[in-house]
């Protein structure tokens, strides 16, 4: 571990932060106008605010009226209204290529028109639904949408030209991808529960779509074993057109039009990716063990919080006693930090773990 990891994870203990689930930075959306999508668009786009505009813009929206296209996320299972429900724990979450909120219904009618859905279910999280509503925001300043009405909808959400699901691959993947009129691409790790926003180029999605357009309403290739499958929507016009592709013996047209969705996807993929954690070297595992001997408690009770390979001058390791003579030779080993009921403990290690020493202020 290098030196700037190990300070990195002294000043997080000595912050008293708990390590918690690995979560990918997300960039906020932006609220530059969008590039007008290919005229006619979908009527249902008509009047459509964006997610993304309101969480840029609570206190703007604050008493507005609005009409959302956003899909089901239920008990916000992907993670992307990114906050505990505002209300009551039955408060669930949509979501659309710019962001993630909460809605709540402002009368016992008005989800009535919905198909039944599960706030726990995955499966549900594929029903798009159009919302109308007032935007609030609970005691902590948290906004929502208090629904008047809600009914499910066929397309796909407002300004987004392109939506890919791709699944399958050696690792068994989920994941989804939506290209906006602007240029904005959102990539979602469904089994992950990452996600990543960016702008892309927008004459490129409008180029994308139209090649794809080319095998509206078709299944091309063949199914292979561990290879990818793409269920893909595009905007066309004033209809949305859907096609399947089955990586395996895919066309050669068909292979050239799906490239630019692997890139896609690979960026998402590359930038929400969870680093592997370097697993600590035996001699931290052993200053665990005597730290625990020391103190009389389970070596559970301990944990490594960082490590640093470290060059001892000498053979004291860098905690000398008094009156106690050591060998003038450069020591290999570790400085390593570790955490036991609530206190900080500097272990000092030569390269196997043999020799610990423990150095207290």
């Amino acid at each position: 571990m290098s030196r700037i990891a190990f300070l990195v994870g002294l000043l997080t203990m000595l912050a008293g932060c708990a390590a918690g689930p690995y979560m990918v930075p997300v960039p906020s959306p932006s609220t530059a106008p969008l590039t007008p999508s290919p005229s006619p668009s979908p009527p249902e786009w008509e009047g459509v605010v964006l997610i993304g505009e309101i969480l840029a813009q609570p206190k703007e929206y604050l008493g507005r009226q609005v009409t959302l296209t956003a899909y089901y996320r239920g008990w916000d299972l992907f993670g992307e209204a990114g906050s505990g429900p505002p209300l009551t724990r039955s408060d669930v979450a949509v979501a659309d290529a710019t962001g993630g909120i909460y809605v709540v219904p402002a009368g016992e009618g008005a989800f009535a028109g919905l198909p039944r859905l599960a706030p726990f279910d995955r499966a549900s999280t594929e029903v798009l639904l159009r919302l109308s509503g007032k935007v609030q925001a609970n005691a902590a300043g948290q906004p929502y949408v208090l629904v008047s009405k809600a009914e499910a909808l066929e397309g796909l959400p407002a300004q987004v030209l392109l939506r890919a699901r791709r699944t399958g691959g050696l690792a068994g993947l989920d994941q989804e991808l939506m290209a906006m009129a602007d240029g904005t691409l959102y990539f979602l790790d469904r089994r992950g529960r990452t996600h990543l926003r960016w702008r892309g180029d927008a004459r490129q999605v409008q180029q994308v779509v139209e090649e794809l357009s080319a095998f509206a309403g078709k299944e091309v290739g063949s199914p292979v074993p561990d290879a990818f499958s793409y269920s893909i929507a595009v905007v066309s016009g004033q209809k949305v057109q859907q096609m399947t592709f089955r990586e395996g013996q895919l066309p050669a047209a068909a292979d050239k039009a799906l490239e630019p969705l692997r890139e896609w996807f690979a960026q998402g993929m590359a930038a929400t990716a969870t680093p592997t954690p370097e697993p600590p070297p035996q001699a931290a595992l052993a200053a665990a063990k005597a730290l625990a001997e020391q103190l009389d408690i389970p070596e559970s009770e301990v944990k490594i919080v960082a490590w640093e390979s470290v060059d001892w001058p000498d053979t004291s390791l860098g905690c000398p006693e008094p009156g106690m003579v050591y060998a003038q030779v450069v020591t290999p080993g570790y400085q390593i930090l570790l955490l036991a009921r609530g206190e900080s403990f500097h272990a000092h290690t030569d390269r196997s773990g043999e020799r610990v020493a423990f150095c207290f202020p």
